[in-house]
């Protein structure tokens, strides 16, 4: 999931499963009707940061595990000083349609998507390229001004079960610099 993804789920407020018919399963219509209740983040500049807090991959020899371990990032190394601007439109449009379009290109099912006040947390399975499956657990506590996820993900690479745990977060710095021009 690309940090991306991960910020969109920012700031929600609710209580309780999006699982409303109570089949086991959340539609994404049900993940609509409970983004509904998000709180919407404030306009301003924003620095992101991803930490690497865990990856395994059993049988792996330790120089490829190594080299994938330094291609994102490095173990608990954390990588800042990612930061962009959020207009007063784009805070407005972080809701529920932004959040359903997201995982609709990300072609994610939800096995749970709970909100609570500040908290978040979800179990899904996306669909990876060729094929593969990304089993997804989040759980976060997010503001209006930031938020803090992470995120265990599992995956099959080349036979092996890849196993990684992820923290993303984001704060709000401000307003954002005036446009030079």
């Amino acid at each position: 999931m690309s940090i991306g993804a991960a910020l969109l789920l920012a700031a929600c407020n609710g209580g309780g499963s999006a699982d409303a018919d109570g089949d086991g399963a959340v539609s994404t219509q049900e993940v609509a009707d409970a983004a509904q209740d998000m709180v919407k983040p404030q306009p301003g500049q924003y620095e992101a940061s991803y930490e690497l807090l865990d990856f395994e991959v059993p049988g792996l020899p330790d120089a490829a595990r190594q080299q994938m371990e330094q291609a994102m990032g490095g173990a608990t190394e954390v990588a800042q000083g990612f930061k962009y601007c959020l207009t007063p439109e784009e805070a407005e449009a972080q809701g529920s349609r932004r959040m359903v379009e997201n995982m609709a290109e990300g072609n994610c099912t939800f096995a749970k998507f709970e909100v609570d006040g500040g908290n978040i947390s979800a179990d899904m399975q996306c669909q990876g390229p060729e094929g593969s499956t990304n089993h997804v657990l989040m759980d976060g506590q997010v503001t209006s001004t930031g938020s803090t996820m992470t995120m265990t993900t599992e995956q099959e690479i080349g036979g092996r079960q890849m196993r990684m745990k992820t923290r993303v977060s984001a704060k709000r710095l401000g307003d954002c610099p005036a446009a030079a021009g």
